[in-house]
């Protein structure tokens, strides 16, 4: 059983009609041609023959007709590059009109010039009539009102006259009719073929603008990756470098003091790393979908008033103005979310401003509410407003000095705001400052309970806690087992799961397992955890560490249930896990 053909969808359904209707302008030069000879040579043939009076009108219309459809199709290639859709409709009826016209003069013939007397008459006039029936068919098919409004006229009145023979008229009648049934049946397959042809031609050009469009983000996509490849391994090769040079130092540091010093120093270079790599933790993150918008209604007041408490001292240190204004709207966002994306404007804000100062508030929309942080400072030009929320770009520090930041602030809050769909805008004036608007959806006030706001970890003591460590770098082992013994746990260091079980032996289980994520022989710390909880047939809490951002192996660890820190894992945060596991 063969398939009924799909239609097409609206736009391509358009694009074809119009197709059909040039095509049936393309074809209406041969076909004027056509008209013109073989009605110039049915005059030669019945001249003499039939009355002159009727005749030569006859020929004349034709001429004049032709002459007119000359003319119309001149005039639509005239206009054919500014006519729409609707345009293009019109005169493709208009085209199908004259070809009745033209149905009509042949019809016509048939009572004109009919000669029943004469056998070789009558067939010339039966000939020449279904032969322009029959050659019109693939020139007028590819639109139907044009071939119908032509075909039915001629032939229905070669019919009519046939039949006024009387006799074998009748037979001859019937068969015209006939032959004006197929004529249609053929012509409607002709067009469908025309149509599917052309359906199968645009899905062509769309299926090739597509794989060009695709191709054009694809490259961009590429670009993209190796401006951020470079600049993310300048910015971690300029720690890392002074890292290694106050290692040295101290190596050869003479006395207490300079050591201290130097240590303060490894510090910062750590922070620095720390800073970096969680910037790039938070992008992958982002990325790989990992991160769970949770909305809910909350007033905005106690936000912005923990953010104003957070940056006012960074403020008065630059010597700038940081203002907030107070608001009675509510939101319906993700707090942490939403607070998270604030404190990087704000950041950023306070950072590239000079002189005078920042303020953040919020003013209704609709139903929505902008919550907006402007500043005095540099702004930016048009240029640069289509590169600010890109990974790494720093418009006012192509220095790349870490004082200034990283450049992933901004490329963190639009992928925030598309998590929680929220439109963020920006506007700006070079010398005169900037503004950066986020659209939330308006809230119920007093809807549920206290909003979740990021609070800092609590430093409690881990005394006694038994801790499994499970990694396979022979160093992080023990530097994790330096660490821990230091705040007083009861530390256990393997290699694998077996390795641990063997250690433990009959004893109780751990209270806590860290394990890294990747272990030797292709096997995961996910599985040694599953086969831990397994043989003490417990749900012992447990955390993964990684070194590796990668989507893929963030999605694991997602699916797995298991939390996961990233490597360099900062102490306040693992302590706070165990803290938690308590």
């Amino acid at each position: 059983m063969s398939e009924t053909p799909q239609e097409p969808p609206a736009t391509m359904a358009a694009q074809i009609e119009a197709e059909k209707i040039r095509l049936l302008r393309a074809q209406l030069s041969t076909v004027l041609l056509a008209v013109v000879l073989v009605s110039s040579g049915l005059a030669v043939i019945f001249y003499g023959v039939v009355d002159g009076r009727l005749l030569g009108p006859w020929l004349g219309a034709q001429y004049a007709l032709s002459l007119w459809r000359w003319w119309l199709a001149g005039r639509f290639d005239r206009q054919a590059g500014a006519l729409d859709e609707a345009a293009l409709r019109r005169w493709g009826w208009r085209f199908a009109l004259t070809s009745g016209l033209s149905g009509l003069l042949w019809g016509s013939a048939a009572f004109l010039f009919l000669l029943p007397q004469e056998p070789l008459y009558l067939t010339s006039l039966t000939i020449i009539i279904l032969g322009m029936a029959a050659g019109s068919m693939p020139s007028l098919s590819a639109y139907p009102p044009a071939y119908v409004f032509y075909v039915v006229p001629s032939l229905s009145c070669m019919s009519l006259a046939l039949a006024t023979m009387g006799g074998a008229g009748y037979l001859l009648a019937l068969l015209t009719l006939v032959f004006l049934a197929a004529s249609l049946v053929f012509a409607g397959n002709i067009h469908r073929t025309l149509v599917e042809s052309l359906r199968l031609r645009f899905e062509n050009l769309e299926l090739v603008g597509e794989l060009r469009r695709q191709k054009a983000i694809a490259e961009s996509a590429n670009q993209a990756k190796s401006r951020f490849l470079a600049a993310a391994s300048h910015d971690l090769r300029q720690p890392l470098h002074a890292l290694g040079l106050f290692v040295d130092a101290l190596k050869s540091a003479g006395d207490e003091a300079a050591r201290g010093r130097l240590l303060e120093r490894v510090d910062d270079a750590l922070e620095a790393l720390g800073k970096l790599f969680d910037a790039l933790l938070d992008i992958s993150r982002l990325d790989a979908g990992v991160v769970e918008a949770r909305r809910e209604h909350f007033p905005l007041a106690p936000l912005l008033r923990k953010l104003e408490g957070e940056f006012r001292a960074v403020a008065e240190a630059r010597g700038l103005r940081l203002g907030v204004l107070s608001t009675t709207l509510a939101v319906e966002s993700d707090p942490l979310l939403l607070e998270r994306i604030l404190r990087n404007l704000l950041a950023n804000a306070l950072r590239y401003t000079e002189r005078g100062g920042v303020v953040l508030g919020a003013r209704r929309r609709g139903g929505a509410v902008c919550i907006e942080v402007w500043d005095s400072g540099c702004g930016i030009d048009a240029e640069g407003l289509g590169r600010i929320f890109d990974e790494f770009a720093q418009l006012q520090n192509p220095e790349r000095d870490r004082s200034k930041g990283l450049g992933l602030g901004l490329a963190i809050v639009r992928r925030l705001c598309a998590l929680l769909g929220h439109d963020i805008a920006v506007q700006s004036r070079p010398g005169r400052g900037s503004v950066f608007r986020v659209r939330v959806p308006r809230g119920q006030a007093g809807d549920g309970g206290a909003p979740r706001f990021a609070a800092p970890p609590e430093v409690l003591a881990l005394q006694g806690l038994r801790v499994l460590v499970i990694d396979d770098e022979s160093a992080i082992l023990e530097a994790m087992g330096a660490l821990l013994t230091a705040w007083g746990c009861e530390v256990w260091l393997a290699e694998s799961a077996e390795a641990a079980v063997a250690q433990l032996a009959d004893g109780p289980a751990p209270a806590v397992i860290l394990a890294d994520l990747r272990l030797r022989g292709g096997r995961t710390g996910i599985e040694a955890i599953t086969a831990l909880r397994g043989h003490y047939g417990e749900e012992i809490p447990a955390l993964l560490l990684s070194g590796d951002t990668a989507p893929e192996r963030l999605q694991l660890a997602r699916e797995a249930g298991l939390p996961m820190l990233h490597k360099p894992v900062k102490p306040a945060r693992l302590r706070a896990f165990l803290q938690r596991c308590r």
